[in-house]
């Protein structure tokens, strides 16, 4: 029987399995962050951009856009609801995605929710070397989205430490696709159009530094 390796290149680790392409460490970042090299974004990587998202707030006070944001997740958790309350049959994955939006809608502020997500999206236009594919990016917004409520945390006493230890819930793939596929169908044209205005802010700042230092060099 032939030996199988992992195929992530530089990993010379066995396959987990026969029918498997990657060893078990890959396997499991493939599923829990969306690619084999995809890293975690974490609550400190997105803090400046939640910072860009509550200034354009704070620039924009009598914007409808925000409350119409709101509403939008708003709509999203009835849809939830009515998929929840219907009884025929249906792709499991769907199901369980549609829980966690009543989970989240009945645990976090509505606002919350909506400049996490507008953050990651504005994160993706103005890094997007940080997300290693659109899979990687949906699946990391969903697990930041996820992560404002400790409903989806699990925790136990480790004897051998004698410590609690907490662990993230993760949510199968399928369900998490589903869920990103909603929440970018919902949010992905604001975010996109926020990361563009400070793009747009920050070339105008690069033109004036460079028409400055033209003026300095002109001097005698």
């Amino acid at each position: 029987m032939t030996h199988r390796h992992c195929r992530v290149a530089g990993c010379g680790a066995s396959a987990s399995s026969r029918y498997s392409i990657y060893c078990s460490l890959h396997k499991a970042r493939q599923r829990r962050h969306g690619a084999t090299d995809q890293k975690a974004i974490t609550k400190g990587d997105l803090k400046p951009f939640l910072k860009l998202v509550q200034t354009r707030i704070d620039k924009n006070r009598e914007s409808p856009l925000w409350s119409q944001l709101d509403a939008r997740w708003s709509a999203l958790d009835d849809h939830a609801r009515s998929l929840l309350a219907f009884r025929g049959a249906m792709p499991r994955h769907e199901r369980i995605a549609a829980k966690e939006v009543v989970k989240l809608y009945d645990a976090v502020p509505p606002r919350e929710i909506v400049q996490t997500i507008l953050a990651l999206f504005m994160m993706q236009e103005l890094q997007p070397l940080r997300f290693k594919s659109d899979k990687a990016f949906r699946t990391q917004l969903v697990r930041r989205v996820r992560g404002l409520t400790d409903l989806n945390v699990g925790s136990w006493f480790d004897h051998q430490t004698s410590k609690t230890k907490r662990a993230y819930r993760e949510l199968s793939p399928r369900a998490a696709s589903v869920l990103g596929q909603w929440l970018a169908e919902a949010f992905g044209g604001a975010g996109l159009h926020l990361a563009r205005l400070e793009q747009v802010e920050a070339d105008k700042k690069q033109e004036e530094q460079r028409a400055l230092h033209a003026s300095l060099s002109q001097l005698t």
